[in-house]
């Protein structure tokens, strides 16, 4: 019998094509130069407006327009996350989501753009759906699968070995059909997100959930541990221990899991304790992770974007709307979660601002990218500085801002030079097929703003 693999994707069986998993650790090569995408030259900088004095915008291209070439594709063109390694800008890309004129909208090209030849290239093509966080550990480079293409046998991790310039498919993680964070903790590697087994009652398309996996050997084996819960969304890295925190039920989740009987007995939030195990924290609220919010408990909150910096980490929460307000994303900073000494500390922004991006600075601080709403088709974007103090709300310190059709998504950069991706605006539906609202070809933008 003749058997022939391609790229690990096929083999030719008896008499059919068959589809089989690709190696556990697959390199994932660019394609040949006659197959890069043609991106065309960056477009004018001429609709960002407002930008503060001492700083130049430089647009960068719309790398995204390659792939994702209608600009009604304005969700999956958005840069979720930016990640610079080694003098290479690498941006995420794509859309997850099972609902909507570009559902699942991989498989995902990985570009990223050379600040020494400044030029945009296609590294990879990820079997995902979308791209939505990259990790740095030491010189490499991680991204958790987000949605994976293919069976459900094995979850997704991706690998950028800064030695050789090499992006590696990492497919071990027992079942895991989304990886939403992923951190090393005293030397573990450890991984949230979501497997269809995590219960083992109710009918089969209904036992999804919840899980956490750790792994002693840098990701060749797993221990799985399953939840109650939804999604598993992010890992926090606070005071030398580590949280994991599922999504926060709103009405909707909260009748899901009391129909499966999951409520009883659900608590968001789990503490490392090594070797696999995890300690529930019923003690650590949505009250408690989400101080100042109206109806925390009561409203959906998805907490995202974790940034540690030294002893305490910032993140991002979406919340659903509550009564007359609208959903909106909130920034927070937490310096210790341990029992009886939580403390956590809202960001305080204007009516209307979105924070969107957080950003480590070396001085054990933070940057924040936020936007804000002022009309159709034009959005303030600001940087600002957030510093650690004892004041019960943080206020933060605008160090740059400007305006723009849309909002800016990521950030990445430092005090002399950031990097930020335009996109889609948050809480707002698709456009539909064929139909380009204002500003919606913008989205996929990189800019660079340079300090003069």
């Amino acid at each position: 019998m003749l058997a022939l693999t391609l790229g690990g994707a096929w083999r030719l069986g008896p008499r059919v094509w068959q589809q089989v998993e690709p190696a556990h650790g697959q390199l994932l090569l660019p394609p040949w130069p006659w197959q890069q995408p043609l991106i065309s030259p960056a477009a004018s900088d001429g609709f960002i407006s407002e930008l503060g004095p001492g700083w130049r915008a430089t647009n960068l291209g719309n790398p995204a327009a390659s792939h994702y070439q209608t600009c009604w594709q304005s969700l999956p063109r958005t840069p979720w996350d930016l990640a610079l390694s080694d003098g290479t800008l690498f941006v995420g890309l794509g859309n997850a989501s099972n609902r909507g004129p570009s559902a699942n909208a991989g498989p995902v090209p990985l570009l990223a753009y050379s600040l020494n030849d400044q030029r945009w290239q296609q590294h990879a093509t990820l079997p995902e759906e979308e791209v939505h966080r990259f990790v740095k550990q030491g010189a490499d480079l991680w991204i958790p699968g987000a949605d994976a293409r293919g069976s459900w046998r094995w979850g997704n991790l991706y690998r950028r070995h800064n030695v050789n310039d090499s992006w590696w498919q990492e497919r071990r993680l027992p079942q895991f059909i989304h990886v939403h964070d992923l951190v090393w903790h005293r030397n573990q590697l450890v991984v949230a997100g979501n497997v269809p087994d995590a219960v083992s009652s109710g009918p089969p398309q209904e036992r999804h959930g919840s899980a956490l996996a750790s792994s002693s050997d840098e990701g060749n084996t797993w221990s799985v541990h399953r939840l109650k819960g939804w999604r598993a969304t992010a890992l926090l890295p606070v005071d030398d221990q580590l949280y994991a925190v599922q999504a926060l039920p709103g009405p909707a989740l909260r009748r899901w899991l009391t129909q499966s009987g999951r409520f009883k007995g659900f608590t968001a939030v789990q503490q490392w304790q090594g070797d696999g195990d995890w300690l529930p924290r019923p003690d650590l609220t949505a009250s408690a992770l989400l101080p100042d919010v109206a109806g925390a408990g009561e409203r959906s909150a998805w907490i995202e974007g974790a940034s540690p910096n030294g002893h305490a980490v910032a993140w991002i929460a979406s919340l659903g709307p509550w009564g007359p307000e609208r959903p909106r994303r909130a920034a927070f900073l937490a310096r210790s979660l341990r029992p009886g000494a939580v403390v956590v500390q809202p960001v305080a922004l204007r009516a209307g601002e979105e924070a969107m991006d957080w950003q480590i600075d070396g001085d054990g601080g933070w940057h924040l990218l936020s936007s804000e709403k002022l009309g159709s088709a034009r959005w303030r974007n600001r940087i600002s500085k957030v510093n650690i103090s004892q004041a019960k709300t943080l206020h933060p310190h605008t160090l740059v801002s400007f305006e723009a059709p849309i909002p800016a998504w990521s950030l990445e950069g430092d005090h002399q030079r950031w990097f930020v991706g335009l996109g889609h605006p948050p809480f707002e539906p698709e456009p539909a097929p064929g139909h380009c609202p204002a500003g919606a070809d913008h989205s996929g933008t990189v800019l660079q703003l340079l300090r003069q």
